[in-house]
């Protein structure tokens, strides 16, 4: 049950403008779990450790965005504070791990500049969702659903998640294949970083992470 409401509060991460899901599990421990077991999947201990995160990251998705849609509208100020201040807190164990702040700095920036690109709302194709939604899901920092506002493609995204139980097929298929095409990529990517230059790797989630409070800090003010 705690590995399913550690993936609940991380597939919350998924619906919260400028709140990243992977921020979220290196918050509560579970973000380097989560990329050994992906990179681990057949076996036993990583198919079981990865369904329950599973379970509670599609229920946050599926059940929970609807909530969290209801609390953003009555009580908005106050739930981008609780989501700002859990990321907060996570700084003091990536600081830990961060022997660059330069690259700290450089990351925050670019990220910042991502989500000022022009609007490309004419890009509808559900692969290129999909590639996206892993890409920000797994590089901790980035927030998918900021990514997707600047980008225009936020509506497309919502009405996906909101029906997803209705198996729109000519939606799903793409998606997925987006999806789990960047994960293979990036997960790779990831953990190759994360074993032979970690300090650098926080480095560079420190300032995503910086660029990610932000972003919340101006969409509350």
């Amino acid at each position: 049950m705690s590995l399913i409401l550690k993936g609940f509060i991380v597939g919350i991460g998924k619906v919260i403008p400028g709140v990243s899901g992977s921020v979220l599990a290196i918050r509560l421990n579970i973000y380097e779990d989560i990329i050994y077991s992906i990179n681990n999947i057949f076996s036993k201990k990583s198919m079981i450790f990865l369904s329950k995160i599973l379970i509670g990251v599609l229920g946050a998705i599926i059940f929970g965005s609807n909530l969290i849609s209801y609390f953003l509208n009555n009580y908005y100020l106050l739930t981008m504070i609780i989501f700002t201040l859990l990321i907060l807190t996570g700084i003091p164990s990536i600081i830990k791990e961060v022997d660059n702040y330069f690259i700290s700095v450089i990351s925050c920036i670019i990220y910042i500049l991502l989500l000022h690109i022009p609007n490309i709302n004419f890009i509808k194709n559900y692969f290129f969702i999909g590639f996206l939604e892993s890409f920000t899901t797994i590089v901790p920092g980035i927030s998918g659903t900021a990514l997707f506002i600047s980008l225009g493609l936020y509506d497309e995204v919502l009405d996906l998640y909101s029906n997803i139980y209705m198996f729109e097929l000519n939606k799903l298929i793409p998606f997925c294949l987006g999806f789990i095409i960047c994960t293979i990529i990036v997960v790779k990517f990831i953990n190759h970083c994360l074993k032979n230059y970690k300090s650098k790797t926080y480095s560079v989630i420190l300032g995503l992470l910086i660029g990610s409070i932000i972003v919340c800090l101006k969409s509350i003010f």
